[in-house]
């Protein structure tokens, strides 16, 4: 019999099916499966960001069926159809990063290659860290390098990045974010892609009403947690970096706000082939983010540049993304 639910979701050529997360929660994804033998395609695994859902990747899913991969998006945990638990805890990196190792699991293998824009990118970049042995290729979307954005709010602060991430800030304030962004029907989100879009045109009416809608189904306090999980542990991270940075603002710190034993966070070097797109117009994460970044991979690292797309690449940018992606693909198969 098959799920109301889903049946209620964005029509196309895909499937739908659900999955063990982290603690036992429930992701919902979308497929398509190739029509060569799905069991000699390669896997793909396409993470959204924030206040997305598995459709974001509706223009690339078809693409990369044809070129024969096995292409799953799934909502991320707090996301449309996915289990949304109430705490921020829930929300924490680790638990993000075994949601896709369960995935990978749940697809019967062990490797894949991991695709994430936003915080999807975010969830990315730490996976390939701390799973290394199950990526076969990383493509990253307009989401910055962990290492690059602990140097932006700590060691080496970046007033201009601390200004654009305003929102962050505001998100931690609890309750209202949710209720300001519900309003009329989740009119917001909508405008959340139009407005900051450098392609508003990607946008019409029918795109946002189908963000809307999956907004409302499990309102917004699991995508808000990830930032509220992200800050708590961001803190500790800049805290750390500036103290060592400056060594008198650390026993400043500690005398005012109690001492603080945290070490700075290692990143790991990715050893996965690896390609970072990134729309130049993005009004929330600045381009220099993504300077000097050959020293954090052992492995290929490609940076393309979309100057005419913002934030939402895969979207405005459909045709050259796609294009990228399976030339990258290709080059490291």
């Amino acid at each position: 019999m098959s799920d109301p639910s889903t049946e209620r979701q964005p029509r196309g050529p895909w499937t739908h099916g659900y999955a063990d997360g982290a603690n036992g929660i429930r992701l919902h994804y979308a497929e398509i499966r190739p029509e060569s033998d799905p069991a000699e395609a390669p896997l793909a695994i396409l993470l959204h960001g924030f206040p997305e859902f598995w459709w974001s990747w509706r223009l690339q899913m078809p693409a990369l069926a044809a070129a024969g991969y096995w292409v799953v998006a799934p909502d991320l945990r707090g996301y449309n159809l996915s289990d949304a638990p109430t705490g921020v805890d829930d929300y924490r990196m680790d638990l993000l990063t075994e949601d896709v190792q369960s995935l990978i699991a749940h697809c019967g293998r062990e490797r894949a290659v991991i695709v994430g824009h936003d915080w999807g990118g975010v969830v990315a970049w730490r996976f390939a860290m701390d799973y290394a042995s199950s990526v076969e290729r990383l493509i990253v979307m307009n989401a910055p390098h962990p290492e690059r954005m602990a140097e932006a709010f700590g060691g080496k602060p970046n007033l201009r990045q601390i200004g654009r991430s305003w929102y962050m800030f505001v998100f931690q304030i609890p309750r209202l974010p949710e209720r300001w962004l519900a309003t009329n029907n989740y009119e917001r989100v909508g405008w959340v892609f139009r407005d900051t879009a450098a392609r508003p045109e990607a946008f019409p009416a029918e795109v946002m009403q189908e963000y809307r809608t999956a907004a409302a189904r499990n309102g917004l306090s699991g995508p808000l947690h990830y930032y509220r999980a992200a800050v708590r542990a961001g803190a500790h991270e800049s805290r750390t970096r500036l103290s060592s940075q400056f060594p008198g603002l650390g026993q400043l710190l500690d005398n005012v706000l109690g001492s603080d034993t945290t070490e700075a966070v290692e990143f790991p070097r990715i050893a996965a082939p690896t390609l970072l797109i990134w729309g130049e117009r993005d009004t929330a994460l600045g381009k220099e983010l993504t300077e000097d970044m050959d020293g954090l991979f052992d492995g290929p690292f490609e940076l393309m540049y979309l100057p005419d797309c913002g934030h939402w690449v895969q979207q405005e940018g459909a045709a050259d993304v796609n294009r990228l992606m399976l030339e990258f693909l290709e080059r490291y198969r």
